[in-house]
C-alpha cells in the first residue's frame, strides 16, 4: 500500500488531508468562541467607528457576533430605540465563515515545509481578517434587510448593490477559495507540493530543497 502512494502523490496528500479534517474541525467546534474572537475585537471598532448612528455594541455571545442598534420596533415601525422602549439586535454565526481555518490547518500540516509555524501563523492572521471582512459585510446586509430606510439612508452606508456583493464574495468565495490559496502560496517551494504539479510544469528539486 505504502509503495502504491508513493506513486501517486495526489491520492497520498489527500488522504492525509482528509485524515486531518476530522481532528482540525473537532478543535474549531469546541474552540469556536476562541477562534472567532481576534475577528471579532477587529470588527468592534470598525463597526462603532463607522457606523455609530446605527451600531450601539459590538460583541461576541458564545460563536456568534451579536450587533445591538440604537433602534427599536414598535407596531412594525422602526424608530429610535428610546422611543421604541426596546432595542434591535442582531446575531452573526462566526461559523459559517470560520471554517477556513480548520480547512487551512489541515492543508498545511499536511504538507512539511521550512518555517512551517512561522507561516502558518502569517497566514492564520490572514484569515482573520479575512473573516473580519465577512463579519461587517454580513452585518451590513443584516442591517439593510433588518432596519431598511432608516439604515440606508445614512450617508455611511455604501449602496444596496455593493453590500449585497461584498456579503456574496465574503461568504460565498473567500471561506473556500483563501485558504487553497494561502497554502499554495506558503507551500509552493515544498517537496510535497511540487509532487502535485504535473510535471510539465513542475520545478527541479534542488537538494536544498529535499532537506
Amino acid at each position: 500500500m505504502i509503495a502504491y502512494l508513493e506513486h501517486r502523490p495526489l491520492l497520498r496528500f489527500t488522504l492525509i488531508v482528509f485524515a486531518l479534517l476530522p481532528a482540525c474541525f473537532l478543535v474549531w467546534y469546541f474552540l469556536g468562541n476562541f477562534i472567532a474572537a481576534p475577528a471579532v475585537v477587529l470588527v468592534e471598532p470598525v463597526l462603532i467607528a463607522w457606523l455609530g448612528d446605527t451600531v450601539a455594541s459590538v460583541g461576541l455571545q458564545g460563536t456568534d457576533l451579536l450587533i445591538m442598534s440604537n433602534y427599536g420596533e414598535d407596531g412594525g415601525r422602526i424608530m429610535a430605540a428610546e422611543q421604541a422602549g426596546n432595542q434591535l439586535g442582531y446575531t452573526i454565526n462566526t461559523r459559517t465563515l470560520s471554517y477556513s481555518i480548520p480547512f487551512f490547518t489541515a492543508l498545511h500540516l499536511a504538507t512539511p515545509m521550512r518555517a512551517s509555524w512561522e507561516k502558518f501563523a502569517w497566514c492564520l492572521l490572514g484569515l482573520w481578517i479575512l473573516l473580519a471582512l465577512g463579519l461587517i459585510s454580513t452585518a451590513l446586509k443584516d442591517l439593510m434587510l433588518g432596519l431598511g430606510a432608516a439604515f440606508m439612508e445614512s450617508e455611511a452606508v455604501p449602496p444596496t448593490d455593493i453590500i449585497a456583493l461584498a456579503y456574496q464574495f465574503s461568504t460565498l468565495m473567500v471561506p473556500p477559495l483563501a485558504p487553497v490559496l494561502l497554502w499554495a502560496y506558503t507551500a509552493k517551494d515544498s517537496p510535497t507540493f511540487i509532487g502535485l504539479l504535473p510535471e510539465a510544469i513542475r520545478p527541479s528539486l534542488t537538494s536544498e530543497d529535499n532537506d
